[in-house]
């Protein structure tokens, strides 16, 4: 069976319209899913924004917590200082005491 050549241009209509139809539906999805990117982009972005403020000042309250505590550790080691100081003079004097007691 041999095809006539209006058939044969009928075949390359079709092609060429399923083709342009086809390219242009592509733009048209593309275009949306490109907006729609964008979109989720920014929203990533913006919620980025916005945890990043709450973790920075999250992080300063941190470190102005962690200061405190240096200094409680500070006073805690100062005040144990001290006592054994008090307590090795006591100590030395209870001996002095005790040596001047026996003879």
């Amino acid at each position: 069976m041999a095809t006539t050549n209006s058939e044969n241009n009928a075949i390359i209509v079709g092609a060429v319209a399923g083709a342009l139809i086809g390219a242009g539906l592509a733009v048209l999805v593309a275009a949306q899913e490109g907006a729609s990117l964008k979109d989720k982009f920014m929203n990533t972005v913006n919620l980025l924004k916005e945890q990043g403020a709450v973790l920075n000042e999250r992080s300063q309250e941190l470190k102005e917590k962690g200061q405190e505590v240096k200094g409680i550790l500070q006073e805690s080691v100062d005040v144990v200082r001290e006592f054994k100081d008090e307590a090795t003079s006591a100590a030395s004097d209870i001996k002095s005491e005790v040596k001047s007691f026996k003879s």
